[in-house]
């Protein structure tokens, strides 16, 4: 830094018209002053003019947020989905009465529109307020537990 003082001090009083020596003392000591306050090394008569790069515009931040909605074309029959384990029965399977057994079936959620299927197998009871069962881990693939039960439209 120091040496770069040096070397411009010439400079700045040969542009400047050889001006007296008290003169040429005080832009040295400003000059030094600046480049020792700087991080970049350069003094604040150096610094470019700010630049605006193109491209896209800066989001504005307004307190809101994307909110998935479920589509529009529902198709197939409307329950009101639950959970079980199904006492240890693998992890695909799911209970609705007017589906027949043994036929995989697609199940969507209607709240968030997430879509998952399952195979319909019998199950001896169904839980009040629910109209369809689904295993655990089927449950899991479509919304949190904490939310049963859901609507979902199934369709096979």
């Amino acid at each position: 830094m120091t040496i770069l003082t040096i070397m411009a001090l010439p400079l700045l009083l040969i542009s400047r018209g050889g001006e007296n020596a008290d003169d040429a003392n005080d832009v040295a000591g400003a000059t030094t002053t600046t480049q020792e306050n700087s991080s970049t090394g350069i003094g604040e008569e150096e610094l470019p003019e700010p630049i605006i790069l193109g491209g896209p515009s800066p989001i504005v931040q307004d307190g809101s947020a994307q909110i998935a909605y479920p589509s529009s074309a529902l198709t197939g029959v409307q329950a009101v989905a639950t959970f079980s384990n199904f006492d240890g029965a693998p992890e695909i399977v799911c209970y609705m009465p007017q589906a027949p057994l043994g036929l995989k079936v697609t199940v969507q959620n209607m709240d968030n529109g997430r879509i998952t299927t399952c195979t319909n197998v019998f199950r001896a009871m169904m839980p009040a307020g629910a109209t369809m069962i689904l295993h655990t881990k089927v449950f899991e693939s479509l919304a949190n537990l904490v939310d049963a039960p859901i609507p979902v439209t199934v369709s096979w």
